[in-house]
């Protein structure tokens, strides 16, 4: 059984994360991920493909960041 089918029957999240051996926290991103996707919302699987990159360029030290007038970061 998976997290979602454990939900539906009426376990909360501590035990479908002790049944399965996850963290809470991976099993209630299971959960919502598995509904998403029998809603058909796939956005979450698009996005799940793309590089994270925090620092996309270099800033020079001392300049603002998210002020005004500062430089703002691409995410």
């Amino acid at each position: 059984m998976n997290a979602l089918e454990l939900f539906r029957t009426g376990r909360d999240y501590i035990e479908i994360a002790a049944i399965l051996g996850m963290s809470v926290p991976s099993v209630e991103s299971e959960i919502h991920r598995r509904r998403s996707a029998e809603n058909g919302d796939t956005a979450q699987q698009d996005h799940a493909g793309a590089a994270i990159c925090r620092f996309p360029h270099r800033i020079k030290p001392g300049t603002p960041v998210n002020f005004f007038g500062g430089q703002r970061r691409q995410v």
